[in-house]
């Protein structure tokens, strides 16, 4: 019981920092005796898998699309006092780990913190990422990239995470976690991946489908509290299995599916060539599903 206490204080902490966290305003920065504004580009080897993990413990973090086929390039502002930053790049395996630390997690002085990162992807770069961020504001743009591999792991904060133009590969594994929070992940058709593992914690949740999915893609939607917007592909036939936690799960199906035992079909599974498999475990909360 003690521990999960420490744990609720933590994260209750975390949710803190999150909402002390100024905006960015990233053209209008200036580097001060108090501020330092970096500006860092590591050139990668595009003929080979290319890693990235991001390390942070909070702040406002933005990734997207550079304009380079080869370079990676990070812009970071933040607060010298509360903030520190390590880069480790290992040119011959391919693989950049980027760390954002936040010194005195549970200090009550926030007055002037400002942390802000953000990362420029190389456009040609076969795209391997593992991002874990404790606290923050995310914003991630990942359309047009070539992201074999991707997975998130959020504690607290807001996610706004699209796809809005298909992976230029096939995806493996697409995981992505929060715990507290506001979470909206659209476009994910366009991640075009295998097998997804999407995890949501307390807080609201909208998981759009929509996009260029593959062939027989499967995905997990695993939910604990907290209301929940599911949007099935246009693209493909769903083939969908809903569990619910006893009477504390409402679950809305407002479009016409055809039930099969424990199953529902929408009416093109199985005629269209592309067909989606997604089982959602339902926590304490609303869950609707929508095929716009």
């Amino acid at each position: 019981m003690q521990n999960a206490k420490s744990r609720l204080h933590s994260l209750l902490a975390l949710a803190l920092t999150v909402a002390l966290v100024a905006p960015a305003l990233w053209a209008q920065r200036e580097e001060s005796r108090d501020h330092e504004k970096l500006d860092k580009t590591f050139k990668v080897n595009t003929e080979r898998d290319f890693r990235l993990r991001l390390e942070v413990d909070a702040g406002q973090v933005r990734v997207l699309p550079g304009a380079s086929e080869d370079q990676l390039t990070v812009h970071l502002f933040y607060t010298k006092k509360q903030f520190r930053h390590d880069f480790r790049f290992n040119e011959q395996e391919n693989r950049l780990e980027i760390r954002f630390d936040k010194d005195g997690w549970f200090d009550h002085d926030h007055h002037g913190l400002d942390a802000e990162l953000e990362i420029e992807l190389p456009r040609d770069a076969k795209l391997r990422a593992d991002c874990n961020i404790k606290a923050g504001e995310i914003d991630m743009q990942l359309g047009g990239l070539r992201i074999v591999d991707f997975a998130m792991r959020v504690m607290a904060g807001e996610v706004n995470l699209d796809f809005n133009q298909p992976n230029r590969v096939e995806m493996e594994s697409l995981v992505l976690n929060t715990k507290i929070g506001e979470s909206k992940f659209r476009h994910l058709g366009n991640a075009r991946f295998r097998s997804a593992d999407i995890n949501g914690g307390i807080g609201e949740m909208t998981i759009d489908f929509n996009g260029a999915m593959l062939a027989d893609a499967v995905a997990e939607v695993d939910l604990d509290i907290g209301e929940t917007v599911v949007a099935l592909p246009q693209e493909a036939g769903t083939k969908l299995s809903v569990s619910k936690f006893l009477f504390l799960s409402q679950i809305d199906l407002p479009f016409a599916v055809r039930k099969d035992g424990r199953y529902y079909y929408t009416d093109d599974y199985g005629t269209g060539g592309k067909d989606f498999q997604l089982r959602i475990s339902s926590g304490i909360g609303e869950l609707r599903i929508e095929r716009p």
